[in-house]
């Protein structure tokens, strides 16, 4: 039937399903995007009288819709596609064939027009927010919202990481293996164009290359690639680069909003691969930085204590590297029954106490948040812990699990040490326990491995032979989400009685 829109937004935004905020001669909208404002002009329009769900069909139906699709604008592929409703609720049939037309018109926009790709990818971005807004991958994804980019559909490099990343998350929480390939297509072609960025005399220092090269290594830790160790070299690359560009152009914007989103992932390349005795986040310079005004990527509606909790955690935890520059060799000497010299030992101690006794200062401010783990019944039946660890809030059951996994390390030290007046006998198996009985909760949805990536690779040394099989298990189950889990990154199970369960 024929009907007139009873919106008063531009004609984009009516078709968009967005509010407009009516500006003139062009609405905030279209100027975000860098399009042409259509204007206000209230035209005719075709209303569909009930909506059907449209069965599967053949597949030479399906490759003719798809082919349709790519052949006409970004705009118009997109806005077929339909969007989710100004409350988010999406069917997940619905979502599937927004990811489906999405993938459709990817690679034909590396071509197109500027302002048609920027409308496109900043859709994307929406899509990828609005689709997964449910999803626990919706706080990773906050930060999307966090960037300004006057350049978005100008630098291939970014457009392309933010599309690969995307379409990425998007295909493996709604199953489309046709996105997640689509998705890599557009990575190859990012990461050719960041190269190149990285070459140019000026535009290597610029936010928006900052911000693909992260956005890059983020897709490498979930999607992986032929090397299960490329996000790492990645990581370094990067901070190579921050420490290039210097703490100040980190301090605020989008740089503040990016590095508050990958400055857990700097610690963990330098804490496994250090290129130094310090970590450079742990420079006064850069602790200035990461306790800065600047937004984390979490909700603006958390509790005031919660974004100093979580602040103090990683100054604490980008003191571990130093830590294990330390300690890692004189452990190994020591277990060897080689000789170590007493003033390389007393360092050590003292350094490892230090951060020992921060950790524990933490931990006191942590309890004040009333976040605390509770038991449940395991529902897995390959779980050798019947009973598990539940925690109330994600992201922050992700630090206590980090904080029982730096402690291990440090109490372990402190043991060969032979620090005074320690004793660390019952609390060891217990922060071991705590962690593998956090495991299974932890570990569900397509945040889950992301959210385990440090405390199980830690947990996995201190743990007996059977034990370290069942996390090798999980690990296979894990690795499917999020590559970084791969367990070739793993020794093998140990052959001793040593360990705990």
């Amino acid at each position: 039937m024929v009907g007139v829109p009873r919106s008063s937004g531009c004609q984009l935004c009516r078709q968009r399903r967005v509010k407009c905020d009516e500006a003139r001669p062009e609405c905030g909208n279209c100027r975000k995007y860098g399009v042409r404002c259509p204007g206000y002009e209230r035209a005719i329009k075709f209303v569909s009288g009930k909506h059907a769900v449209r069965s599967k069909g053949s597949r030479a139906s399906r490759t003719g819709r798809q082919g349709s699709a790519s052949r006409g604008t970004a705009s118009e592929t997109l806005w077929s596609a339909g969007t989710a409703s100004p409350d988010g609720d999406s069917s997940s049939s619905s979502s599937k064939e927004i990811a489906s037309r999405t993938a459709a018109v990817v690679m034909p926009l590396v071509a197109s027009p500027q302002p048609s790709r920027a409308l496109f990818v900043g859709t994307l971005m929406d899509m990828a927010q609005t689709n997964l807004a449910s999803k626990d991958v919706s706080t990773f994804l906050s930060f999307f919202g966090q960037l300004r980019f006057e350049a978005l559909g100008t630098s291939a490099a970014l457009d392309g990481a933010i599309c690969s990343l995307s379409l990425h998350l998007m295909g493996k929480e709604l199953g489309d293996d046709n996105l997640v390939a689509r998705s890599r297509t557009v990575y190859g072609g990012s990461l050719v164009a960041l190269q190149a960025a990285l070459r140019h005399p000026v535009k290597w220092k610029a936010s928006e290359t900052f911000c693909s090269a992260v956005l890059l290594c983020f897709f490498e830790l979930f999607a992986g690639t032929t090397s299960p160790d490329t996000w790492l070299h990645h990581a370094q690359g990067i901070a190579t680069l921050m420490e290039q560009r210097g703490p100040a152009a980190h301090a605020q914007g989008n740089d503040a909003a990016i590095l508050f989103s990958f400055r857990g992932i700097l610690i963990m390349s330098s804490l496994f691969f250090p290129k130094s005795d310090k970590c450079f986040l742990a420079l006064p310079e850069w602790r200035r930085v990461l306790t800065g005004t600047a937004r984390s990527i979490y909700s603006p509606a958390a509790p005031d204590l919660t974004r100093p909790v979580v602040n103090s955690f990683l100054l604490c935890l980008a003191d571990m590297p130093e830590v294990m520059w330390w300690g890692y060799p004189i452990r190994e000497a020591l277990r060897a029954g080689r000789q170590v010299k007493p003033e390389r030992i007393r360092h050590l101690a003292q350094l490892t106490a230090a951060n020992h006794e921060r950790f524990a200062v933490w931990y006191e401010d942590f309890k004040k948040l009333g976040v605390m783990p509770k038991e449940v019944p395991s529902e897995d039946r390959s779980s050798p812990y019947p009973i598990v660890l539940e925690h109330p809030v994600g992201w922050l059951g992700t630090m206590l699990m980090g904080y029982w996994a730096s402690m291990l390390i440090l109490q372990e030290l402190l043991i060969l040490c032979r620090w005074p007046v320690v004793d660390f006998d019952d609390s060891q198996p217990q922060l071991v326990r705590n962690i593998l009985r956090s495991v299974e909760t932890m570990g569900r949805g397509i945040m889950g491995p992301f959210r385990l990536g440090y405390s199980i690779r830690i947990v996995y040394e201190f743990a007996n032979a059977e034990t370290q099989r069942w996390i090798i298990a999980m690990l296979d189950r894990f690795s499917k989400r999020y590559a970084a889990t791969d367990k070739g990154g793993y020794p093998s199970p140990r052959v001793d009685a040593q360990g705990y369960s």
